[in-house]
């Protein structure tokens, strides 16, 4: 059963914010960790301290197996309204697109700009879709587009699962002409997780500081749980 990102936001608070750290990285979290991951648990468990060996296909090998919990999307409803108000420009890009929820509304609402959804496992273009709309394949770190290519750049619940954050940031400043937008989820770090993350943001000024945003033409806040980011690349 799908469940909202609300929900899994007092779940995460409860498990990272409210139990202590001894409890929570301890070995009883393993049978809840089986129980998500099944047969495949101890693979899981170990991804964080393989996932920077991995080739790509290894990599993907995980994400093909996780069983999506949050529906349609990972974004919250304050992160959604403020990312569909923020998009800009004739050109608009999701890396990191997933089942192409996020992409296929910004279609939707700017049906003048051109639209492309990218994942390392990207969806197939269903009835019903936008005509601008498409989906590709993309490897964040390594994105096979020109420089300035997207006058709206969008990332959302990605930047924490990629092996090489630097070379991914570097790649969507690359190719963002006018505007980067990043949400990540404000998240600690334990031995046991439930997730596929490999970065993790406790704070907005955690997230800042491994990001190093241009001075002046950034905005940085909390929104319904979440750390929203938005960055001019222009001016």
């Amino acid at each position: 059963m799908a469940i909202g990102r609300r929900t899994v936001n007092v779940v995460r608070y409860v498990l990272e914010d409210l139990l202590p750290p001894a409890l929570r990285d301890s070995p009883l979290f393993r049978p809840l960790i089986h129980l998500a991951f099944g047969r495949d648990a101890r693979r899981f468990i170990a991804f964080r301290e393989r996932a920077r060996t991995m080739s790509a296909e290894e990599y993907a090998w995980f994400y093909t197996r996780l069983k999506p919990v949050m529906g349609e999307t990972d974004l919250n409803r304050a992160c959604l309204d403020a990312l569909l108000g923020d998009v800009t420009g004739d050109s608009v890009a999701d890396i990191g697109c997933g089942r192409g929820f996020l992409i296929r509304r910004i279609a939707a609402l700017h049906p003048q700009a051109g639209c492309l959804g990218v994942d390392i496992d990207p969806p197939q273009r269903r009835e019903g879709d936008p005509a601008n709309l498409a989906f590709e394949a993309g490897w964040l770190g390594r994105l096979p587009f020109d420089d300035g290519a997207f006058d709206t750049l969008v990332c959302s619940h990605t930047l924490e699962h990629v092996p090489d954050l630097a070379a991914a940031l570097a790649d969507l400043r690359r190719i963002a002409r006018r505007r980067l937008i990043i949400v990540v989820p404000r998240e600690r770090e334990y031995r046991y997780a439930f997730n596929l993350h490999l970065h993790f943001f406790p704070y907005v000024h955690s997230f800042l500081n491994r990001i190093a945003p241009p001075e002046g033409r950034f905005e940085c806040r909390l929104l319904g749980g979440d750390i929203y980011y938005r960055e001019d690349r222009e001016g």
